[in-house]
């Protein structure tokens, strides 16, 4: 069987996920939310399989691009309180950093998920997300 006879498995739609790996802070995990819910488009017409995967990978980067956005905001909103008010009034990273740590832990999750989704969608199987609706 060629490369040509397979069918598509939707699995470039789990590996536009790892365009957080982009060296340029924060952009990356804008970039690799985006991307993921942007291939959904033209793969949902390669077959059943690929519009399966695409769909799952679609709901996955939906879910981390608004997470990781937010986070990102409180923590620029946190920030410029933090430069209007008095340098007594608060010291230390924490707890203005919660918000920093915490989409540092969202970017590794999303890591481990999309290396584990584009894997699975490699093999040909259908990557279902235990935390995400089943609609296409």
């Amino acid at each position: 069987m060629t490369g040509r006879d397979q069918e598509a498995t939707g699995v470039s739609a789990w590996a536009l996920g790892l365009l957080i790996l982009l060296p340029v802070p924060m952009l990356g995990s804008l970039a690799a939310g985006g991307a993921m819910v942007a291939a959904y488009g033209s793969l949902s017409r390669q077959g059943p399989l690929a519009k399966a995967n695409a769909a799952s990978a679609r709901r996955w980067g939906a879910i981390f691009l608004v997470s990781s956005t937010g986070l990102l905001v409180i923590q620029l909103i946190i920030g410029l309180v933090r430069l209007t008010t008095s340098a007594d009034a608060v010291s230390g990273f924490f707890p203005q950093g919660i918000p920093i740590v915490l989409y540092a832990l969202v970017c590794i999750v999303h890591l481990v998920v999309v290396i584990v989704g584009t894997v699975r969608a490699r093999r040909g199987e259908v990557v279902r997300m235990p935390f995400s609706r089943e609609s296409a």
